[in-house]
């Protein structure tokens, strides 16, 4: 069958949850046909072990924030990929832009050759983005921050002389790298301090975002255009509710185990908004779900599972 784009993100994700499903149970793990149930929730069967049947609820948060520009730019970016021989997983951080030319798409290409392996196991595609500081007053010792790295303004706070501002919107997502964070941190303060800090001084960064391999079946772009914010975090509730509400008839089918996957977009997979907003809801709605992941910036996050030899392809064999 030709390909189609953009991809179906939600089918991407059940082969990229397969590929830790199956070495972390040591078990085959085998999709049988998924359909969607209703927009946003596909559901089908896993066979385990060639033998147990784990019924699976994918529901998509991240369906209903789709935008035309973002979807055109995703579909070409995974046909540049497919083209390129490629078979990945590119989990964007939220609110990013995707390569919006061809000259952009080539360069992103280009830089999986210096794709990083993290700590975790989790590559990091790296590609260098500058940086702006400016002082704006020689009183203080503070740096206001747009961008990636408004969150860290804290580091900064007694350790540049005067009052700063940083512009570092062309920084998505920081490596996971602490040491990596900390040195680009020391930059900045040198920089802060050079004879020219009244002038607008460049400082170089790495934006760094996470890729995974998939199985056969061509490339997924995985992300949203909508940045982080407290709207956002609110639509997220309404959205999941539905999902879960729709996905309920699954529960009454019979199954070995059934398995509850959300996909989320977020820029760090430890800031995942989805587990927190679980808990805030009705446990009715995913209580009879055996196994609870999220996934997100190449994890599958696991919200629920049960205790050694509790699932049937976990336990024991019988003497």
């Amino acid at each position: 069958m030709a390909a189609t784009y953009p991809a179906d993100d939600a089918r991407a994700a059940v082969r990229f949850f397969l590929s830790w499903f199956g070495p972390h149970f040591a078990r085959s793990a085998t999709p049988d046909e998924f359909a969607e149930a209703e927009a946003g929730v596909l559901t089908g069967t896993i066979t385990v072990g060639r033998r147990w049947q784990l019924r699976t609820v994918l529901a998509n948060t991240i369906a209903g924030e789709a935008m035309l520009d973002f979807e055109a730019e995703r579909a070409a970016l995974e046909e540049r990929l497919d083209a390129a021989g490629h078979s990945l997983a590119v989990w964007v951080p939220r609110g990013a832009p995707l390569p919006a030319s061809d000259a952009d798409r080539d360069a992103f290409l280009a830089a999986l050759d210096g794709a990083v392996t993290v700590e975790d196991g989790r590559r990091e595609l790296r590609r260098r983005v500058p940086l702006y500081l400016r002082r704006t007053d020689i009183a203080g010792s503070i740096v206001t921050i747009t961008g990636g790295l408004s969150a860290h303004w804290a580091q900064f706070t007694n350790r540049v002389p005067g009052s700063f501002w940083l512009n570092s919107q062309a920084l998505n997502r920081l490596p996971a790298d602490q040491a990596e964070r900390d040195a680009l941190a020391e930059r900045i303060v040198l920089a802060a301090g050079q004879p020219l800090a009244d002038e607008t001084q460049v400082v170089e960064a790495e934006d760094a975002w996470t890729i995974s391999p998939l199985d056969e079946g061509g490339s997924c772009v995985f992300g949203s255009p909508r940045a982080e914010s407290d709207e956002q975090s609110a639509a997220l509730r309404r959205s999941l509710r539905k999902l879960l509400r729709a996905a309920n008839p699954i529960l009454r089918e019979p199954a070995d185990a059934r398995a509850l996957l959300i996909l989320a977009a977020t820029t760090y997979a430890s800031e995942e908004k989805v587990s927190w907003t679980l808990r805030g809801m009705d446990p009715a709605l995913y209580g009879g779900y055996d196994l609870i992941a999220v996934l997100a910036d190449g994890v599958a996050k696991v919200l629920l599972q049960p205790g050694r030899a509790a699932l049937p392809w976990d336990a024991p064999p019988p003497e």
